[in-house]
């Protein structure tokens, strides 16, 4: 494909529609282009290429509203991005991803995973989470240290010294709920047995 099959149509200094440009890029070739730019020389391009991929790329801030008008009910779905075939990408390579709503509901068919190396529920600021609500039919929660090793039972401290004589003082000396219980089997045990 030569330079005799693009086409350039240029409405204003600042707008240009191109058609069947043989330039390659990373996509492969644009078969049609509209080109935006302002004062600040910030440019916002459209474009569909040969190979089926279709960009919206902006220079600046990219803002997108919907459901602005006072006649839509409320309640109605104003936005949405359905992917019919293959994933749904999200990349903030130099910032942070925020989302705010009344309600936020996470949803999936098999498995919502949630992976950093620091994960926190709840906010900062004391008493301004109320509740937290675990359900499942099967819970697995390990622990290697934190308030909730010991009670549940997964700290060192005590997989230390599991199966050994000592096993019930370890539980007593870790604060775990059932050291209570361990503490008065252990008494009762001393007074029937001495």
């Amino acid at each position: 494909m030569g330079q005799e099959t693009r086409t350039t149509e240029v409405l204003g200094p600042k707008c240009v529609i191109e058609t069947g440009n043989p330039q390659m890029g990373m996509p492969g070739r644009d078969s049609t282009k509209i080109l935006f730019t302002n004062d600040m020389a910030m440019r916002f391009i459209l474009s569909h290429t040969e190979s089926g991929l279709s960009k919206i790329m902006a220079e600046g801030t990219l803002q997108v509203e919907a459901g602005v008008s006072p006649k839509l009910p409320e309640g109605i779905t104003a936005y949405k991005i359905v992917a019919h075939k293959g994933d749904f990408d999200l990349n903030v390579d130099k910032g942070s991803t925020k989302v705010y709503a009344k309600q936020i509901v996470l949803q999936a068919s098999k498995e919502i995973v949630i992976d950093a190396p620091n994960i926190r529920i709840g906010s900062d600021n004391d008493g301004a989470t109320k509740d937290i609500k675990i359900i499942g039919q099967h819970v697995d929660i390990k622990s290697k240290k934190g308030n909730l090793a010991n009670p549940l039972m997964e700290s060192s401290f005590l997989k230390a010294f599991d199966g050994t004589l000592v096993s019930d003082l370890a539980l007593i000396a870790s604060g775990s709920p059932l050291a209570a219980a361990a503490k008065v089997g252990a008494e009762v045990a001393k007074k029937l047995f001495g």
